[in-house]
């Protein structure tokens, strides 16, 4: 039998009856502070640092003559790590291909 991989799974808290007032209460203790997607949603403060008065100093140089952009990972990469090229041009490396 073929698996349709793209339709939607069934979690064991969906098996729960959810349509009354006792299965949303079942459902809500199996996994207190959790949502949806498994995420924990508690509140995350971050350390009480201001930092819009600082800069961020990077030195940007070009792409050289024995680089290329990988048109998967769009990382530059040296030529030495090219795997190929596609029909439409673009280039692709090691690691994507």
């Amino acid at each position: 039998m073929a698996t349709d991989y793209d339709a939607p799974r069934r979690r064991a808290e969906d098996e729960l009856e959810t349509d009354s007032l006792e299965g949303l209460k079942a459902a809500e203790g199996q996994n207190p502070g959790l949502d949806d997607d498994g995420e924990i949603v508690e509140p995350f403060d971050l350390p009480a640092v201001d930092l819009s008065g600082e800069e961020l100093n990077v030195t940007v140089v070009p792409k050289r003559e024995d680089e290329f952009t990988c048109a998967e990972c769009f990382l530059v990469q040296r030529r030495n790590r090219m795997s190929h090229t596609e029909s439409d041009g673009s280039e692709i490396c090691l690691d994507c291909a």
